[in-house]
C-alpha cells in the first residue's frame, strides 16, 4: 500500500509545500502566508493552510524540516508555527518525522554543506517534470529555491531511507 506524505519546509512568510503518493510527487507548491502583525494571527493561518492541505491531500504521514536552534532565535515566530504544525499533525493522528537540513543534505547531495543550487539540481534529476522551475524569475527563483525544492527534498530524503531499511 503506498502511503500519501505530506513535506513541509515551514517558514514565517512562506512554506514549501510538497505532496508524495508513494515515490511519485502529486504536487509541490509555496504557500505564502500573509498574517504578519500578531503570533495569534499567524497561529490562525497556520491552522487554516495546514488543516486545508489536509482536507485536500489526506496524507498518512508528515515530514518537516526541523529549525536550526539558531533560526528560531532569529525568528520568534518559527518555533511558535512549526510546533503548530507538528500539534496539528498528531491531533490528526499523522505520524511526524523530522529532519535536518543537513540529514537532508547528506542523503541527497552526499554532501552535508551542500548548497540550495546543488540541492534544486538533485531534486531536477529525480523529478525532471518540476525543472521548468529552475528557470523562473530571479526574485521566484530564490523564493523556490528555498522552500518548494525543499520541501521535495524532505520527501526524497524519506523515502530513500524508507527503501533503505526495507
Amino acid at each position: 500500500m503506498r502511503i500519501s506524505i505530506l513535506t513541509i519546509d515551514p517558514g514565517t512568510t512562506f512554506w514549501g509545500v510538497s505532496v508524495f503518493h508513494g515515490m511519485e510527487i502529486m504536487t509541490c507548491m509555496v504557500k505564502n502566508l500573509s498574517a504578519k502583525d500578531s503570533s495569534r494571527n499567524r497561529l490562525h493561518e497556520v491552522r487554516k493552510v495546514f488543516e486545508k492541505l489536509c482536507r485536500t491531500y489526506s496524507p498518512d504521514l508528515l515530514v518537516i524540516e526541523k529549525p536550526y536552534h539558531f533560526w528560531e532565535r532569529q525568528s520568534v515566530h518559527l518555533g511558535s508555527i512549526t510546533k503548530e504544525i507538528k500539534r496539528l499533525s498528531k491531533k490528526r493522528h499523522l505520524k511526524v518525522i523530522e529532519l535536518s537540513p543537513k540529514t537532508v543534505r547528506k542523503v541527497i547531495c552526499n554532501d552535508e554543506n551542500a548548497t540550495r543550487e546543488h540541492i534544486s539540481k538533485a531534486v531536477c534529476r529525480a523529478y525532471p517534470e518540476i525543472k521548468m522551475y529552475m528557470h523562473q524569475n530571479p526574485k521566484y527563483k530564490r523564493i523556490y529555491w528555498r522552500r518548494m525544492f525543499d520541501s521535495i527534498g524532505l520527501g526524497i530524503c524519506y523515502l530513500k531511507g524508507q527503501i533503505i531499511t526495507k
